[in-house]
């Protein structure tokens, strides 16, 4: 096994031996090459000295080495070790000279005649050819999939992705480098919070690993690379058979030398004490090194000459919904910061945009900010015209595409927000760690409208995993929330957010959305109704739109509270007409068809629901006709129903699991549950036809079967038959029990009759 050192040589051949069964009988031997060598087992926790063994002027200078007697000492030592492969792990052999060659190969000879097989790890290979019966095996640089599970496994942090790419450039893929440069870096750095492109010193595991390549170089090579830029090193040993090229390098030779210098040729620079230049802080924001940035950004926004920094920070702030500072004052007018900021907040070079476009951005951008304060949103036509201006726009930063799609989302228009996403996929996005994360932001929250929960974790893994700390962001934590509770089912753990009070009205109202939508799905509807409640309240226009936030509350509070007690507060809320362009979506409609059976107020809720179930507008998505059946099955049990309610409840779960959206059955089952604890045999009121509920009803007020007849137009006979046909679906005997029924457990329809 050859390569550097830390390249993990080492840990690739315990890990291999305890596959093939060799854990408990194979041997390491340690220091082969010093006077006093050791053996151990593979878990260090035995070991034998074998210093009698070894030449006084160490083993390749001795020829009278006794390899037998060698292992006889580690087979009478291993003999109690366990059963398997008998292998001996000769590690850290250095460089394989002609000398130590011919004692490897003493030792494997011996070894084979004992049933033993030899294994040795080198450095490098400095004889040429070996024997026949040395299979020699290259461990090269990890790449950067493996080089992130060894982080992952040995650092407490998450750290992004383009500082591991750091890393395993830096490191030339060498997991022992790698973890060396990790660990002189801070939390923020590895998790791309602060800018890091790469060491300035070298630690002492790159000495070691370049410490024989360091020495091959000659005096002007060595002062060549001192002075090179590390975009990349390229150099040729004196025995011209190989070349090397590794960044750290140019780092020793700089040691080595004396010289001075950063390893990354650039000045650095300075952001303590809010002191940050224009174009530091545009690659601050460019990269979401977001501590880096001082105390209060919108002071630097509003001092910078640069319109395209001030869009920045706005698009940042309205990406991650933090409310930085009181901004009222500040660059937020769009005259405010030069007359083109607000150009850069959507597209890439505004040259070529026409006025129109650039007046309709500007309109935009200030509707949006005061949202952020206010959480409602003034002339939601106006927006809706604007942003139809904007998004038909060639060369647009993602950024402001996020920020278009969930404006678009929030009032209703899920179309258009899927066509924008369509319209600019083909785009140069990527281009800056802001975009990317912003592009996976707006697939999220469009899959999270649709109910696409899957893609919603796909995409907020992908934005996470280049920057940690998008985790963190509270629009990202009310995503997966909601999408971990529609796919596995999950309780959300807390309601407190990171950083509270750091966060603006309008992010905070779509958490609580979130928070609510997830809390009715797990089936904890007092939960989603505080939530709903809040979130409504501190954002009347969330992204999930008012017909489906409105919706879920209601459907929260029937599921919650006895039939027909819709508190003053809640009532408040739903107040507000939706106007038609707001449910022009097929899915929006369908949560509107919803939400009016919901508050169906004329005894005939069935008839509603099975309207809007079997004849909506438009056809729904898998993800609507799941809430419709859980809805419609709610209702009908909470109300006596409970052969409907069943059954709309066992359609859904069969959906549910085709769909990929089971954790619905959780919210199912703890609802049924709550049900039967609650009310036990509840009468089954809602299968009852119209025609017969009308008998019910004059029947408990206490008319005869012949003022019933004549008062539904039939004969004596027939009301005689289809009372009958209510007693026997009721589960009770005659008329007697019908009044005591109806006295105790009335159904809605007939309280309001």
């Amino acid at each position: 096994m050859r390569g550097l050192s830390g390249i993990g040589k080492t840990a690739t051949v315990l890990h291999a031996l305890k596959l093939v069964g060799a854990g408990s009988s194979a041997v390491r031997v340690v220091r082969p090459c010093s006077p006093r060598p050791s053996a151990h087992d593979l878990e260090n926790r035995r070991r034998i000295d074998l210093s009698a063994w070894s030449h006084p002027d160490h083993p390749e200078h001795g020829s009278d080495f006794d390899a037998a007697g060698f292992l006889r000492a580690v087979s009478a030592w291993a003999a109690d070790g366990g059963t398997g492969p008998r292998v001996l792990f000769v590690d850290d052999v250095g460089v394989l000279t002609a000398e130590r060659a011919r004692w490897l190969q003493h030792l494997a000879d011996e070894a084979y005649g004992q049933d033993w097989r030899v294994i040795a790890a080198v450095r490098s290979i400095a004889v040429e050819p070996l024997s026949d019966d040395v299979e020699v095996l290259e461990l090269g640089p990890l790449d950067r999939g493996s080089l992130r599970r060894v982080l992952d496994m040995e650092l407490s942090v998450p750290v992004a992705a383009d500082v591991v790419e750091h890393l395993r450039w830096w490191s030339a893929g060498n997991p022992r480098l790698a973890l060396e440069l990790a660990g002189s870096l801070s939390a923020a750095e590895l998790r791309g919070d602060a800018s890091w492109t790469g060491p300035d010193t070298v630690g002492s595991a790159a000495r070691r690993a370049y410490r024989a390549m360091l020495a091959g170089l000659d005096p002007a090579t060595m002062t060549a690379l001192a002075a090179v830029h590390l975009g990349g090193v390229a150099v040729a040993r004196r025995d011209g058979r190989s070349t090397v090229r590794h960044p750290l390098l140019s780092l020793l030779c700089r040691e080595a030398r004396g010289a001075d210098g950063h390893a990354d040729g650039h000045e650095a620079y300075v952001v303590d004490r809010g002191v940050t230049g224009p174009g530091t802080a545009a690659s601050i924001l460019d990269g979401l090194h977001l501590d880096e940035l001082p105390a209060r950004p919108w002071a630097v926004v509003a001092a910078s000459p640069d319109p395209r920094l001030a869009a920045r920070a706005v698009g940042v702030s309205l990406m991650t919904g933090r409310a930085w500072a009181d901004h009222r004052d500040g660059p937020l007018t769009p005259d405010g910061v030069g007359p083109e900021w607000t150009d850069h907040l959507w597209w890439r070079d505004p040259v070529g945009v026409d006025g129109e476009a650039r007046a309709a951005g500007a309109r935009v951008a200030v509707t949006l900010l005061r949202l952020e304060d206010t959480g409602d949103l003034p002339d939601p036509s106006g927006l809706r015209a604007d942003l139809r201006l904007i998004g038909a726009t060639p060369g647009q930063d993602w950024v402001g595409v996020d920020i278009q799609v969930r404006a678009l989302l929030m009032l209703g228009d899920v179309a258009g927000a899927r066509s924008l996403l369509a319209d600019h996929s083909g785009a140069s996005s990527g281009s800056t760690v802001a975009e990317i994360v912003a592009r996976d932001l707006a697939a999220a929250r469009v899959a999270a409208f649709d109910g696409r929960a899957i893609d919603v974790r796909a995409h907020l893994a992908h934005a996470a995993e280049l920057r940690p700390s998008v985790d963190e962001w509270l629009p990202a934590r009310g995503l997966r929330a909601s999408a971990d509770a529609v796919v596995d089912g999950t309780v959300p753990a807390s309601t407190m957010p990171a950083q509270a009070g750091s966060w603006s009205a309008r992010a905070l109202g779509e958490y609580a959305a979130d928070l609510g939508a997830a809390h009715l799905v797990v089936g904890q509807a007092e939960g989603a109704v505080a939530l709903l409640t809040i979130a409504l309240e501190h954002c009347a226009w969330p992204y999930r739109g008012r017909v489906q936030v409105r919706c879920d509350l209601v459907e929260a509070v029937m599921a919650s509270s006895p039939p027909g007690q819709v508190g003053p507060r809640t009532q408040r809320l739903l107040e507000p007409p939706v106007a038609p362009e707001e449910r022009s979506a097929a899915d929006v409609a369908a949560a509107y068809s919803r939400l009016g059976a919901l508050l169906a107020d004329d005894g005939t809720p069935s008839a509603t629901f099975e309207a809007a179930l079997h004849a909506p507008p438009a056809p729904m998505s898998p993800w609507q006709r799941v809430r419709m059946l859980v809805a419609y099955g709610r209702y009908a049990v909470t109300r006596g129903g409970r052969a409907t309610g069943t059954a709309m409840l066992d359609e859904a779960r069969t959906l549910v699991r085709l769909a990929g959206m089971a954790g619905w059955l959780r919210g199912i089952d703890v609802f049924l549950a709550e049900a039967d604890a609650s009310g036990g045999t509840d009468p089954e009121w809602e299968v009852l036809g119209r025609h017969e509920r009308e008998m019910v009803r004059l029947a408990v007020h206490g008319a005869t079967n012949s003022q019933i007849a004549q008062a539904t137009f039939v004969s004596e006979r027939t009301v005689v038959n289809r009372l009958r046909r209510a007693y026997a679906t009721l589960g009770i005997r005659d008329r007697r029990d019908l009044v005591r029924l109806a006295e105790t457990r009335p159904p809605a329809w007939l309280v309001s009759g």
